[in-house]
């Protein structure tokens, strides 16, 4: 076996442990990415907030009581403003 052989296996082992390398880094590589994949799917066990109608969470301004505050009229009498009154107390508004 001259030195020549010796060098060209060498080589070939080299050229072989190169890819083995690049094919283990390869597959981790997408075994860590299907992790990251499914870590952010994962639901986080928070409770979602629960959709009460209102735009605002947690101050009780919905579609309706936009509305409502939107029908209000200056001119009303004494009668009108308590049945406004009522409503916006029964809405939550």
């Amino acid at each position: 076996m001259t030195i020549e052989d010796v060098a060209e296996k060498a080589d070939k082992w080299s050229q072989a442990v190169n890819k083995i390398m690049k094919a283990v880094a390869a597959a981790a590589i997408a075994i860590g990415t299907a992790i990251g994949g499914i870590v952010m799917l994962w639901p986080g066990g928070e409770e979602a907030p629960v959709d009460s109608g209102s735009i605002v969470y947690g101050v009780g301004y919905s579609p309706q009581c936009s509305q409502l505050m939107d029908s209000i009229d200056h001119n009303w009498s004494e009668g009108q403003w308590s049945v406004w009154e009522s409503l916006r107390r029964d809405m939550g508004c």
